[in-house]
């Protein structure tokens, strides 16, 4: 597995790969989690949250056990989608970064947020494009290959007169839930073919290392 998000703990863990200088790193951190040679830091899931990416929602909670484990599984689709060789590209990105930036509520928010907590805009930035990569694996691994029938679609709409519009809607939903069982189904046999250490407890409560934005 490729060394995706990597953080200063410590015992002087690099950060080569993500190019954040060491004066930038966190100063509290706390290493959570090994997924192969890759780490898992406190601060991942703090900028995590305070983007609003990967699958986290802005949250001020202390970070739990299951936190860690949607990161790891974060990994590993990140693994899955580099070695099928799915891309991002700079539109994408950007659009993401758009609404990054609309959740936070401005740059100059974020901004501040970032140079407040000597956190690399790189780092912020490369989060933002492994949503990206997250998503595009999603519907490219999953979402394409499920087929919903109309008969389905019929049970899913109910009885009566349905527009399209809202047969377009049950397909879509049908469609995400059928690839989230997949999905899940996936990462189930995928964390068993890694090598996976967590390093926080059941009931640990880890407090992020910086506030939301």
């Amino acid at each position: 597995m490729r060394r995706l998000v990597i953080v200063t703990v410590a015992w002087q863990l690099q950060l080569t790969m993500l190019h954040v200088p060491a004066a930038a790193a966190p100063l509290h951190d706390r290493l959570l989690a090994v997924v192969d040679t890759t780490t898992v830091a406190a601060s991942d899931i703090a900028l995590a949250r305070g983007l609003g990416v990967l699958g986290f929602a802005p949250a001020s909670a202390p970070i739990e056990r299951a936190d860690v484990e949607h990161f790891v599984d974060v990994l590993l689709i990140l693994d899955e989608a580099t070695r099928m060789g799915i891309t991002v590209d700079s539109a994408d990105t950007e659009a993401a970064w758009a609404r990054m930036l609309a959740r936070v509520g401005s740059e100059a928010t974020l901004e501040r947020w970032l140079d407040g907590h000597a956190i690399d805009r790189d780092w912020a930035r490369r989060l933002v494009e492994m949503d990206v990569l997250r998503l595009r694996f999603f519907d490219e691994r999953f979402a394409a290959i499920v087929f919903v029938d109309e008969e389905q679609i019929d049970r899913e709409v109910g009885p009566g007169q349905h527009d399209e519009a809202a047969r377009a809607h049950a397909r879509e939903r049908l469609t995400r839930a059928t690839a989230d069982r997949l999905q899940a189904e996936w990462l189930e046999a995928a964390r068993r073919q890694a090598a996976i250490r967590l390093l926080i407890p059941d009931g640990a409560a880890i407090p992020p290392p910086f506030p939301l934005p």
